[in-house]
């Protein structure tokens, strides 16, 4: 898995650490597909929160503006981000006071975008390196069959089904394969694997 726990510059400050994904996945139990799918979901409830909050702002319905900060604090503390947590907290209490809070949701919305695109990227790798393992085991299957096929090597018929699942080829050609080597045509056998690899 590529996902690491990634920091806003060099500092190693919590308040600054855009995903603590250590935390976030301990939080799921280990399940990084689950969050990558909750980062994702997040991702498309809020990314247009900047303007959202604008159009509350506008309304001067501050206590709508407060109920989404609050909310936005409680989601990105259980799924540990930080930078996004921490700025909500910050908005939250200006909000609450009635302070001037424009610098502070200036800082939210930056937050915000860049958690928003560190989680698009953080998904990107995962779905890159997915597509690189199986594109990895893809190739040593077939690369495994056509040796067994060159070495004449008795292939069991379980060990057939799981290389032939593993294979990026068709199913008339998973067929056509499965066929030829239950009748020891080898030879045939190659020649089907070979218009593949």
């Amino acid at each position: 898995m590529l996902l690491e726990n990634v920091y806003d510059g060099n500092e190693m400050n919590k308040k600054e650490q855009i995903i603590d994904l250590d935390f976030a996945v301990s939080q799921l139990s280990g399940n990084q597909s689950l969050l990558i799918k909750l980062l994702l979901k997040f991702n498309d409830q809020y990314q247009n929160l900047g303007q959202e909050l604008v159009v509350l702002k506008e309304k001067n319905d501050l206590k709508a503006y407060k109920e989404v900060i609050h909310t936005v604090k409680g989601v990105s503390g259980n799924l540990g981000l930080n930078a996004l947590h921490f700025a909500s907290k910050k908005l939250e209490t200006s909000v609450i006071n009635q302070n001037d809070f424009t610098e502070l949701e200036e800082n939210f919305v930056n937050q915000l975008n860049a958690t928003v695109n560190k989680i698009n990227s953080l998904a990107n790798d995962e779905n890159a390196s997915a597509d690189t393992g199986a594109e990895q085991a893809d190739k040593s299957s077939q690369s495994i069959l056509i040796e067994m096929l060159e070495n004449n090597e008795f292939i069991t018929p379980d060990k057939l089904n799981s290389l032939l699942a593993d294979c990026a080829i068709s199913e008339m050609e998973k067929q056509a394969l499965h066929n030829a080597i239950g009748d020891l045509d080898y030879e045939e056998a190659l020649s089907v694997i070979n218009k593949n690899s």
